[in-house]
């Protein structure tokens, strides 16, 4: 992990290297060569994460050139209004009907698994490595587009560590929105 941090590995080498631990999947129904309008969802009741973390993986995303996102400001209102803020939005189909109700094609999940500072680093109390989970579900069918496993370290703190871990996991859809 700390040679994808230091930047030794290129976006497709990386993209390999997922695909061969078994880190991510995109269905075959997942075109990648239109143009998706998805919704970033956040997570299900108050849980301590960076606000930013979710603004970060709606840029993530846009990176692969497929993607239109639908305004944060939109999701916010449409979940308030719907009451689904405190409820768990985390399963596809209450997914699904949110993304419809936005107008989007697809919405994305992010599921923080854990965020923790490893002991090895006693001398770097900054130190911080999280996992996480992505899915991509698509709104009309419920089904799960893609779906990402991602890991991040960061000597720089939680949010940093969450950051890399996004843009590990949402790589593999850069690299082929991209067409790289």
């Amino acid at each position: 992990m700390l040679f994808v941090a230091a930047g030794c590995f290129t976006a497709q080498s990386l993209q390999q290297m997922q695909q061969a631990s078994g880190a991510y999947s995109i269905s075959p129904n997942f075109d990648l060569r239109r143009t998706w309008r998805v919704a970033v969802l956040p997570p299900a009741g108050d849980t301590g994460l960076p606000a930013g973390l979710y603004d970060h993986a709606g840029l993530a995303l846009m990176r692969s050139g497929r993607v239109a996102l639908v305004d944060r400001s939109m999701v916010d209102r449409i979940l308030q209004e719907q009451q689904f803020s405190s409820s768990g939005v985390v399963d596809p189909e209450t997914a699904a009907r949110l993304g419809r109700l936005m107008g989007a094609e697809a919405v994305m999940l992010v599921n923080v698994n854990s965020v923790k500072h490893d002991d090895f680093f006693s001398d770097s109390p900054d130190q911080r490595a999280a996992k996480l989970y992505v899915k991509v579900i698509g709104v009309e069918t419920g089904e799960v587009l893609y779906y990402s496993q991602g890991e991040g370290s960061s000597f720089d703190g939680a949010e940093e560590a969450l950051d890399g871990a996004v843009d590990f996991a949402l790589n593999p859809l850069v690299v082929k929105g991209s067409g790289k």
